[in-house]
């Protein structure tokens, strides 16, 4: 992992290389991945890559080049390349934002993680999962351990670091007639329980066998929380400046409206444990948590510095580079509401329940409509309790329309592998339109 001091070092490199004004980043990932599939471990991968980029600043002109080389001669051959890009490049409508230096918390990791998920580790794991599988069933997944660092400087001195560990995994158990079931989990403190997600995809696929066909239409469905997470990064997705400028936010116009249901409560929360670490964004500016919905009503957009300039607002700190793009949120946290998923799911005497969508994509992003298909454990509800399975259809919404229908909200977060990591509730929605069946 990139210590703190080697990426001061760097920074201190480039600064002394160039008399322009001049920011850097620099991106490590560590990365080890073990596949499985056909109920066997496929591939080991381990694959570590530092990235170095560098922009300079001459007035309204701005010039970046990137690097994988980190010895001395190597950056300044970094800074050269750029310098000698800025007498090709235009002027651009501002001139530097030089990074911020208020404050900020840095994260290092504890090693818990990479204690418990080297290669060998994570073979045994994965060996013990294939071995829950029944007669007919074939096993695949992927188990990774992913270090990462990240670390922002400039010439006058600013400079941020931050490091995490995080494990994912997904696991899909399929029987040779079809039926499928899905587990998956994430991580970026605590080791999680893989052993209950390779229980949770075996007992559903079991259950999903022999599924039912059941006609298009509106039904109440109740969404697991790694269902709902895949809905709610559309929203997130069109939350940032960039989406506004282009015409196809949802929040145009719509600041300080209420477009969903009073009890969706959506939030961008920096200082969450639970979520990655990252208190500052990609041009160094703080994170502070942030209001996106609340009570159903659009509070924020999110906004780098170029774009807040550009609208004359404030940068909320959500900068994914420094090219202007607006920003996206990263620690999505939405609120609780007061009943368990069980209780929910009791409430409901004909519904359908949706573990996981499949091949989610806009089909008008200004309305915010989604279509994609159900997958990997889908059921019917009857009289309170999960029924027969459904077989695979298609669904095609406007969430401005089903997060209007929201009638309950489960009262425990899942922190889910969507969108770098979101804690998500479950839901039932009522009026979730099916437009087609297999």
């Amino acid at each position: 992992m990139l210590s703190r001091d080697t990426a001061k070092a760097i920074v201190k490199t480039v600064s002394e290389s160039t008399a322009f004004y001049a920011t850097v980043c620099i991106f490590e990932s560590d990365s080890g991945v073990t596949r499985f599939a056909n109920s066997e471990i496929t591939q080991n991968v381990s694959i570590t890559n530092t990235s170095i980029s560098v922009t300079v600043y001459d007035g309204k002109k701005e010039a970046t080049c990137s690097t994988n080389d980190v010895d001395s001669d190597g950056l300044k051959a970094l800074v050269k390349d750029a310098e000698a890009l800025l007498a090709f490049v235009p002027e651009g409508d501002y001139e530097a934002f030089e990074m911020s230096q208020e404050p900020v918390v840095e994260s290092v990791p504890d090693g818990k993680l990479a204690d418990a998920f080297g290669i060998s580790q994570r073979a045994e794991i994965i060996k013990n999962g294939i071995e829950k599988a029944g007669e007919g069933f074939t096993v695949a997944g992927a188990l990774t351990l992913n270090r990462a660092t990240l670390a922002l400087g400039d010439t006058k001195g600013a400079f941020r670091y931050t490091a995490s560990d995080k494990v994912s995994f997904n696991t899909v158990f399929t029987h040779a007639d079809g039926a499928a079931g899905a587990g998956e989990c994430c991580s970026y403190t605590t080791v999680p329980d893989i052993a209950a997600q390779f229980d949770k995809a075996a007992a559903t696929a079991t259950a999903a066998r022999d599924p039912v066909s059941i006609d298009p239409g509106a039904y109440k469905v109740v969404l697991s929380p790694v269902a709902f997470a895949d809905l709610v990064q559309f929203v997130a997705f069109m939350m940032g400046a960039e989406s506004v400028e282009d015409g196809d936010s949802f929040t145009i116009g719509k600041i300080g409206e209420r477009v969903f249901g009073e009890n969706l409560t959506i939030i961008d929360d920096a200082t969450n444990p639970h979520l990655r670490p990252l208190r500052f964004d990609y041009e160094g500016t703080p994170r502070k948590t942030l209001s996106l919905i609340d009570k159903g009503v659009v509070r924020s957009c999110l906004y780098d510095n170029k774009l807040a300039a550009r609208h004359k607002t404030e940068n909320t700190g959500h900068a994914v580079s420094n090219k202007g793009r607006g920003g996206y949120p990263t620690n999505i946290i939405i609120e609780t509401g007061n009943k368990t998923l069980e209780e929910i799911i009791s409430e409901v005497d004909d519904g359908i329940y949706i573990n996981e969508f499949h091949y989610t994509n806009f089909v008008n992003p200004r309305r915010l409509q989604i279509t994609g298909l159900i997958r990997n454990g889908t059921f019917l509800i009857k009289n309170g309790k999960l029924a027969e399975p459904v077989t695979t259809m298609r669904f095609t919404v406007s969430l401005l329309d089903a997060f209007n229908e929201i009638l309950a909200i489960s009262n425990e977060h899942t922190l889910v592998d969507s969108y770098i990591g979101s804690l998500i509730p479950a839901v039932c929605i009522d009026k979730f339109l099916f437009t087609s069946k297999q």
